[in-house]
């Protein structure tokens, strides 16, 4: 009788504890110094997320090109299958959207802000607006997230995010577009 006690009220602190996750972000080979926490603060703080109901989580520590072991490779390629989050660098953007990965943005931005980025907008074949290019969004730049300039970094939502709404709040904060 008393574990099942202690395994309700444990249940039960459990459940009034968590918090429910706003947003879920990959960044994907970003090189900064900055934790994923800290962004997650940043970003919080900025766009007046309830930090005792909800929570941010930035991860920024994957790597897919330009690691020197195939191992952390693949580990950080298969957390990225299994959570299938938000960013690539171009190419790999792309090809991911073979099954159409990525949600159509035309559906969530103004005409205003689809002016604003309109230089920046990653249009896949069927012209849908799948992404935004990464390298020179004001946030990235100052965090120096993608700093290689051989390559392009792309930004998008995956297709079945839970808050698109705050997916896309995220990218025009990333943006610098209100």
């Amino acid at each position: 009788g008393m574990i099942v006690v202690i395994l309700a009220m444990y249940f039960l602190i459990t459940t009034l504890t968590t918090k429910d996750t706003a947003l879920s972000v990959m960044l994907i080979d970003c090189h900064t110094e900055m934790s994923g926490e800290e962004m997650a603060e940043e970003y919080m703080d900025t766009a007046g997320i309830d930090k005792k109901k909800y929570q941010v989580q930035i991860q920024n520590n994957l790597m897919f090109q330009g690691t020197d072991s195939g191992s952390y490779s693949m580990t950080s390629l298969s957390k990225f299958m299994a959570d299938i989050g938000s960013e690539l660098l171009k190419d790999d953007f792309i090809k991911y959207d073979g099954s159409q990965t990525w949600t159509d943005l035309r559906k969530y931005l103004t005409d205003k802000q689809m002016e604003e980025l309109k230089d920046r907008l990653l249009t896949a074949d069927d012209g849908r607006v799948i992404g935004i290019l990464a390298d020179d969004l004001p946030v990235l730049q100052a965090e120096e997230c993608y700093t290689n300039k051989e390559t392009e970094a792309a930004i998008g939502i995956i297709y079945n995010a839970p808050h698109k709404d705050e997916a896309v709040k995220y990218l025009l904060y990333l943006a610098g577009v209100k």
